[in-house]
């Protein structure tokens, strides 16, 4: 493994003013010859945190956190020494040298450096160049001045075939310029860029290294998609980048929150307002690795998705990703359908700030509002529909607050008596225990070859989800995306996703692996395919979607039997009996989803060609 030289770690730390770095963050005052603020690593009223210029050191008298500029990045930002250093040669224009290998790292440094040179490019044409005039003027448009646009280093991919190509081709090389997706190369052996004629959104990781960009259209009518964005590629992944929180992270940290949006301009918009916390995820569902890395930096999220249909549908999605990593949920629920934009405009951007700040629902009562949108409450048969959609959501719960919570909901909602709606409930109960026990007793489950079948599952997943939008849409109700956990079915659907993001018309195999610049990675993934004549069915995907919501069951129940298994039954007595009885729910939760199985086989099989 390469290594940063010891000479590189001694330069940054002469280089690197403590002053300098710590005021980018803190708002600092003098203090005789040191300089003192709010520590940035606990809460406090009163100014524990000095920082001695003349020694390059901090300190909090307040939590005791000591150090010098690389220990303040490396604690503020959440990163690994090497990365803090990174972090800083970045910020300072130090060559990094390196001990060993270096190759893998020389790679990726010339990657960010060629799309921060794309950046700047596309900046240039956006704000000073004729050509960008028309975008730039959809900008301010839409309520964007000069400064937000280079606040974001916002720019414009001019309309030519190869304008980026043929300003950067003499500085880098084609093949680098392919890897990371800013040009591509036609079949009369041309290179011409990815993205022409659209606005660019500069995609940069928590270090504030461009690692890709996101082109949107502007004209009117465009029959093309809103967004295309780079492909996969090393230094890119969708499903690992947050927009923004480069720049959020010291609002994060002092607001102890995180605002999730679901777009760009939602973004954009919450930070004119004022609210500076904010992020959003780039145009794909939120991943377990986004919620990772949102931990890192705060344990809430207030999630503010578009208030229509689709915003409740990809916040219902997103909560459970984000409660598995442990984090605080809570929702705010625009009216009237708006998103953060448009009720800025409708409004003002003093009344987002306001009506973020006081509506708050927590998970429970947004699940509600979800489980009841589309439902015509005038009508007996939508009124039951309703009604068992929520006794199955309490049944799995297994919480006697949250039912009577519901109930009242119900109560309110149908305009009838509470008793009538318990009893309801009730008898739902126990019609459901009474089959529980039925199948329990008939149930001999059998586990073997566990890791191959999941690994088949996923990849057959995967096909089923590039075949049709039937197939695709059933996938996206029953499990949480992404689902797969071995790398390279990863990778796919990735590949898959970003296609269809730009035209599902476009959505073939060779197109998907034609993302992937490895041909030796390309050779594996093509094995992962089915042959051309297979014959899918509905009853089959049943079957897989049902294999991996046991494995993921199964996964939860070994790590609560692990933290279970650390207690001590007496002295944790309470504990010790709240995680036997969510193992035993969830193993409740195995026995239904085998019997909705064993009912789905007695259907028969649904053909459909690919």
């Amino acid at each position: 493994m390469p290594k940063i030289s010891p000479s590189t770690v001694e330069e940054i730390k002469r280089t690197a003013d403590i002053l300098d770095v710590v005021s980018e963050y803190v708002s600092l005052q003098p203090a005789g010859k040191n300089y003192k603020g709010l520590c940035p690593f606990h809460n406090e009223k009163t100014p524990s945190f000095f920082v001695s210029k003349e020694r390059n050191l901090f300190q909090c008298f307040g939590c005791g956190e000591k150090g010098d500029s690389i220990k303040f990045i490396q604690k503020f930002k959440n990163l690994t020494y090497v990365d803090s250093l990174r972090f800083l040669a970045d910020k300072y224009h130090i060559t990094i040298d390196t001990t060993g290998d270096a190759r893998e790292i020389d790679s990726r440094d010339r990657y960010y450096e060629i799309n921060e040179a794309a950046m700047t490019y596309y900046m240039l044409n956006l704000t000073n160049l004729e050509k960008g005039q028309k975008a730039l003027q959809y900008m301010q448009n839409r309520g964007l001045d000069i400064h937000t646009i280079q606040y974001f280093d916002i720019g414009y991919a001019p309309s030519g075939g190869s304008d980026l190509y043929q300003h950067l081709q003499q500085k880098y090389t084609e093949i680098d310029l392919l890897t990371i997706g800013l040009i591509g190369k036609n079949e009369a052996g041309h290179y011409y860029d990815m993205f022409r004629d659209r606005i660019m959104f500069p995609i940069k990781n928590e270090r504030g290294r461009v690692v890709g960009f996101s082109g949107r259209i502007y004209h009117e009518n465009a029959h093309e998609s809103k967004y295309v964005n780079s492909a996969y590629n090393e230094i890119f992944i969708k499903g690992e980048i947050l927009y923004n929180l480069d720049r959020a992270q010291p609002f994060i940290l002092q607001s102890k929150r995180v605002v999730l949006y679901e777009g760009f301009m939602d973004v954009i918009a919450s930070i004119k307002a004022g609210v500076q916390e904010a992020v959003c995820s780039m145009g794909t569902a939120l991943t377990s690795q986004h919620a990772r890395l949102l931990k890192q930096y705060t344990p809430k999220v207030i999630m503010c998705y578009d208030g229509d249909s689709a915003g409740f549908e990809a916040a219902y999605r997103a909560i459970p990703i984000l409660q598995k990593a442990e984090l605080e949920v809570t929702i705010v629920v625009l009216p009237e359908g708006l998103d953060p934009d448009d009720y800025q405009k409708k409004y003002s951007a003093k009344a987002f700030q306001d009506y973020l700040n006081t509506h708050e629902i927590d998970t429970y009562e947004f699940f509600y509002l979800h489980m009841k949108s589309g439902y015509d409450l005038s009508k007996p048969a939508q009124i039951e529909a309703l009604k068992n959609r929520v006794f199955n959501f309490l049944r799995e719960t297994n919480s006697q607050t949250i039912a009577e919570i519901y109930l009242q909901h119900l109560v309110s909602d149908l305009h009838i008596s509470f008793e009538a709606i318990k009893s309801d409930f009730d008898a739902f109960l126990l019609a459901q225990a009474i089959t529980i026990s039925i199948k329990e007793k008939k149930s001999t489950p059998k586990y073997t070859g566990v890791i191959n079948r999941f690994q088949s599952a996923e990849e057959g997943l995967v096909n089923y989800f590039c075949c049709t939008e039937e197939f695709r849409q059933k996938i996206l109700d029953e499990l949480t995306m992404p689902f797969a956990l071995d790398d390279m079915n990863y990778e796919l659907i990735v590949n898959i996703q970003d296609i269809l993001e730009q035209d599902p018309t476009l959505l073939t195999k060779e197109r998907i692996l034609n993302k992937t610049t490895s041909q030796a990675r390309r050779a594996l993934l093509e094995k992962r395919f089915y042959a051309d004549d297979y014959v899918y069915t509905i009853h089959e995907l049943d079957d897989l979607i049902h294999t991996i919501k046991l494995r993921n069951i199964e996964h939860t129940i070994k790590r609560l039997e692990s933290e279970r298994d650390l207690l001590d039954s007496e002295k944790d007595r309470q504990i010790f009996l709240e995680l036997s009885n969510q193992i035993k729910q969830l193993r409740l939760k195995i026995l239904h989803l085998k019997e909705r199985k064993e009912n789905n086989g007695k259907k028969g099989n649904h053909r459909s060609a690919y």
